[in-house]
């Protein structure tokens, strides 16, 4: 053969046909719906991309063959679906999936890895059939409109910001203050759906987990909430926050690897280590919660029918009301606007010990904006890596703080205690490891 790749290319096509005409030559056979008797099958299939590929590969010389093959084959298409009229349809799917596979034909002739690439989502798309029909009637509207405008940040809005900085300082970049909020709220969107997926109260340590990653403070104020309206729940409760600061620990630490990894090498110990004494309590205390679930059935079937009775939700219910809540993203971007200036001039006016001072006020809210201010100065040189590193934990130790005094003001000293010794070890163990960090060599 004078020209082999030709052949290969041919032999993508037919093989794209194939791979989608079986999956709609067969797709009533786990639907549990009655075969329906077409000629759109697997052959026809594969000859629509044999042809789309000939269009594209010998007609060159003439430019109408192309949407002129394209219109005989919706006609095509279409008659069949009309001569088809009288059994039972459900849509138009199998003939624009045809269609489909006519145009990856033709595609194959100029990108074949992308015309693969397109094969598989749309047979991805065809098998989803099942999860779509389950899954679309229980979204909610609110949901729907969370998804467009996390799509509309990512696709339009995040791309449209400068990269470099505008300030006079030289220190806030609109694009990274952009992705910090977006990483916030798509945060939060993804907590939303797995605790609408599992269920928060069935779940303590998902919900923990979960909590770790969107916000543990707001998590920790929860439990602490929940536990005075249905003090039963405590041993859940106090499992589901200690998994929550376990998980930030260990975010954190991927934030720090990711904006500077020399800092970050110095931090493992610290923070792994003080994520582990919070993890494992965590496991003990969830598991003795699941036990006296178990151990008390008849208790929990009859809260359930309370709720029920009262119109409210379960005893327990971490309740998520919007799965996309800018506002609150958006106020977590200021203030990591006003975080990174008061680290600049902390550190212009102050040197090192002003950025550890700005690290323990701004650790009472937030761990990340000061994490990622330090680490920004550490590899810009402001700043020597030991400081940097003294800053995240000094950062870290004031948010742990401030989460066991909200369970203890706010849950109750007997439902606090438990949480504020776990947390004071994990402190001790965390400054004892980041001191000694500080002064291994580089």
């Amino acid at each position: 053969m004078e020209h082999p790749e030709l052949g290969i290319e041919a032999l993508i096509a037919i093989g794209i046909g194939l791979f989608v005409g079986l999956e709609r030559e067969h797709r009533h056979v786990d639907e549990g719906e009655p075969e329906v008797h077409t000629v759109l099958g697997v052959r026809t299939f594969a000859l629509f991309a044999l042809l789309g590929w000939l269009v594209a590969a010998f007609g060159g010389p003439w430019p109408w063959l192309a949407p002129a093959t394209l219109a005989i084959v919706g006609a095509l298409i279409m008659a069949q679906y009309l001569r088809e009229e009288g059994q039972k349809r459900l849509g138009l799917t199998t003939e624009v999936a045809a269609l489909v596979v006519f145009v990856l034909g033709m595609v194959v002739h100029f990108e074949e890895l992308f015309a693969v690439a397109l094969a598989l989502v749309t047979t991805l798309l065809l098998i989803s059939k099942p999860w779509v029909r389950s899954v679309v009637p229980a979204l909610r509207r609110v949901e729907l409109t969370s998804t467009l405008q996390l799509a509309i940040l990512l696709a339009i809005v995040l791309p449209l910001l400068p990269m470099e900085p505008i300030d006079p300082w030289g220190v806030i970049a609109p694009r990274k203050i952009g992705l910090f909020v977006v990483l916030v709220a798509g945060i939060g969107f993804v907590g939303y759906v797995l605790s609408r997926v599992l269920g928060a109260s069935r779940a303590a340590g998902v919900t923990g987990a979960v909590g770790g990653l969107v916000s543990s403070t707001a998590l920790t104020a929860a439990m602490a909430r929940q536990v005075r309206a249905s003090p039963a729940l405590e041993a859940a409760s106090q499992g589901a926050t200690m998994i929550a600061s376990a998980v930030a620990m260990t975010r954190l630490l991927v934030i720090v690897f990711v904006a500077n990894p020399l800092v970050a090498s110095k931090l493992v110990l610290p923070l792994l280590a003080m994520s582990a004494v919070m993890a494992v309590p965590a496991f003990f205390t969830l598991r003795r919660a699941g036990a006296a679930g178990k151990a008390a059935p008849a208790r929990g079937s009859a809260a359930k029918a309370g709720a029920a009775r009262g119109g409210g939700a379960e005893a327990g219910e971490h309740q998520v009301r919007n799965p996309f809540e800018l506002i609150p993203a958006l106020k977590w971007g200021v203030f990591l606007c006003a975080v990174l200036l008061a680290a600049h001039f902390a550190s212009y006016f102050f040197g090192s010990r002003g950025l550890l001072a700005a690290a323990a006020a701004a650790g009472l809210a937030d761990v990340d904006a000061i994490s990622l201010a330090a680490c920004r100065q550490a590899a810009a040189g402001t700043v020597d890596s030991g400081t940097a590193v003294l800053a995240v934990v000094i950062a870290a130790v004031a948010n742990t703080i401030v989460k066991a005094g909200i369970s203890w003001v706010a849950g109750g000293r007997e439902y606090g205690m438990r949480i504020a010794v776990v947390f004071v070890i994990a402190i001790a163990v965390c400054v004892g490891a980041a001191v000694a960090a500080v002064h291994l060599p580089a």
